[in-house]
């Protein structure tokens, strides 16, 4: 991923690796902060998006790696913004849910 540097790829995956305990030590917190009523297949389509996402980053850097530089940053911008733009749907279903199940009649 960094041509020529000893340091820099190792580095580079541990503070990846720490970025995602991070979040998968806080995620049921936020949650709860954001009153989303996270059940069993919420979490399945959070983290298949999350795994997905993930999958896309390590395959295009993959690719990059192997000397296939354009189909590497071909697959992140494509696949890349797909998931995105998939993100942001999930986030305003979940919000949309949550919304559905707090509103209250007068």
């Amino acid at each position: 991923m960094f041509p020529q540097a000893t340091i820099l790829d190792p580095l580079f995956w541990m503070v990846m690796g720490a970025i995602q305990l991070y979040l998968f030590q806080n995620a049921r917190y936020w949650a709860a902060e954001f009153k989303l009523n996270m059940t069993p297949a919420k979490w399945l389509l959070v983290g298949g998006w999350w795994g997905s996402f993930l999958l896309t980053i390590a395959g295009a850097f993959t690719l990059l790696g192997e000397n296939e530089g354009n189909a590497g940053w071909y697959f992140l911008g494509v696949v890349g913004t797909a998931l995105v733009i998939a993100g942001f749907g999930i986030a305003r279903l979940l919000i949309w849910l949550r919304d559905r199940h707090t509103i209250k009649t007068v």
